[in-house]
């Protein structure tokens, strides 16, 4: 896989609908992770920051996948709201 390769299948994974999870407090600061990424998380000092850090963490863990040729888990279906 070329670099430019790589870098296309990277943005093309980033959009994907991936379950994107933020939670914490202003006092301990925030934790981000991807639910079904095993090891991809983050932390930030706000939510924003939090999921601004996941972006690029979710970016270097698809990369080191996709040169490791290991699996990549695909989005979990959206669950349907509950009535």
């Amino acid at each position: 896989m070329t670099d430019r390769q790589l870098e296309t299948e990277v943005q093309r994974r980033l959009s994907l609908p991936y379950h994107r999870v933020i939670f914490g407090d202003p006092v301990d600061g925030y934790t981000g992770h991807i639910a079904e990424l095993p090891g991809c998380h983050t932390s930030g000092d706000t939510p924003e920051e939090a999921l601004e850090n996941l972006t690029e963490a979710m970016a270097a863990w698809l990369e080191s996948s996709l040169v490791s040729r290991d699996a990549i888990p695909d989005p979990a279906p959206a669950l349907a709201p509950v009535a």
